[in-house]
């Protein structure tokens, strides 16, 4: 996985290796929430315990990315996914050996399989694929969101089925099936491929201090953690918000379907709006109105647009990661830039967002409720949208460019 032309054959490869990695960035997390009180009554752990679970890998994404780019210029990005996917196998069988223990150390080795993933797949997309930036980074966004509603959606009859040791470990399957195709299209690509000339700017890319210096650059990292944030909070404690406005767990838990579902279709549809231009403002717009939507609606007494509030929170999610995600590419030169670029904003995106859940929870049991955690929600979506519309307009980070 080289940065020279490539024939259509080795193209296709890529590709494959591409979805293969997508397939597996979200499974092996998705899968532990609804998995969660069957955990806690098997091991006796406690919520403090479970919750440490669901932010090791929000807190490795962050630790781990700024990492992954000097990994992918030193071995090739194409291995460098291809072990993570290895580690990623590995660790999640590690998860399920039983025990409180292995199930933290599976989760720091799983986190920092998907950070690594996390932070060079848009810059593979960027290298094999510059005129397809947009459109690969949505469906393999779509393959990431549909892979993970899959593990959500089965997690609970698998485990009633069998065990939630066999419901969370057999995600190893895919990942390691992953690893082989991803390893498969790297040493045949590197065979159709002519070899890497010596480091050059477009290869080697800005430096760090050139990167921190462009204010282009922050606003996409400000994008990423606000969305995450964003994205986090609502994941962690839209049951319990709905659950608080009267609605019963069944129908909490059909209207979490509803988000999930959402987001795919957020994922799809709007980066559509963009298509044929040169900026992807209208569709930054459109999802964070979506968002907005969602978070307003959820503030109206009563429990009639509850649908209507997670269908809108989850159709926004899934359009701004998409964006979000598109943006390390589209707002950068070269495949080092994009995998630079991609690194910062994960690394401090991850981080913002890794403190919300908690945060946010904290500050509903100081106020007794849900209202003012929600429009401190709505606060941060107003300023995702001032950031994520300073980041989609036509321009790119290069040295010296504000």
């Amino acid at each position: 996985m080289l940065t020279r032309p490539r024939p259509l054959a080795g193209r296709l490869l890529v590709l494959a290796g591409v979805m293969a990695v997508a397939f597996n960035l979200r499974t092996a997390i998705n899968v532990v929430g609804p998995l969660v009180p069957i955990i806690r009554a098997d091991l006796g752990a406690s919520n403090i315990g479970l919750g440490l679970i669901g932010t090791i890998p929000v807190l490795a994404f962050g630790l781990v990315s700024p990492l992954a780019a000097g990994l992918g210029r030193r071995i090739g990005i194409g291995r460098s996914l291809g072990a993570s996917l290895v580690l990623l196998a590995a660790s999640v069988a590690l998860r399920s050996a039983g025990g409180f223990g292995w199930l933290v150390v599976g989760t720091v080795g799983l986190g920092i399989a998907i950070a690594i993933g996390n932070v060079l797949l848009p810059a593979l997309i960027k290298s094999v694929f510059p005129d397809r930036v947009s459109q690969l980074s949505t469906a393999y966004t779509a393959v990431l969101v549909l892979a993970a509603t899959a593990a959500a959606a089965v997690a609970v009859p698998l485990a009633d089925a069998f065990s939630w040791e066999l419901s969370a470990g057999i995600w190893a399957v895919p990942a390691g099936l992953g690893a082989i195709v991803v390893g498969v299209s790297v040493l045949l690509d590197e065979r159709r491929t002519p070899a890497t000339p010596a480091p050059t700017r477009s290869t080697e890319g800005m430096s760090t201090r050139e990167l921190y210096r462009s204010p282009l650059a922050w606003q996409i990292t400000a994008f990423m953690g606000l969305q995450s944030a964003a994205f986090y909070i609502t994941l962690a404690w839209l049951s319990d918000i709905l659950i608080s406005k009267g609605l019963t767990e069944l129908q909490a838990g059909t209207l979490i379907s509803v988000f999930n579902a959402g987001g795919l279709v957020g994922v799809l549809a709007f980066p559509l709006l963009h298509r044929g231009r040169e900026d992807q403002r209208r569709s930054t717009a459109a999802a964070c109105a979506a968002s907005l939507l969602g978070v307003v609606t959820l503030l109206v007494p009563g429990t009639a647009l509850t649908p209507l509030s997670a269908f809108a929170l989850g159709a926004g999610a899934g359009g701004l990661l998409a964006l979000a995600l598109s943006f390390f590419a589209l707002r950068t030169e070269t495949t080092a830039d994009a995998a630079a670029m991609s690194g910062m904003a994960q690394t401090w995106g991850y981080l913002i967002s890794a403190a919300g859940p908690i945060l946010w929870g904290a500050i509903s049991e100081w106020t007794g409720g849900w209202t003012v955690p929600l429009i401190l929600l709505l606060a941060v979506n107003v300023a995702m949208t001032a950031a994520g519309l300073a980041s989609a307009r036509n321009r790119v980070i290069a040295p010296g460019a504000a």
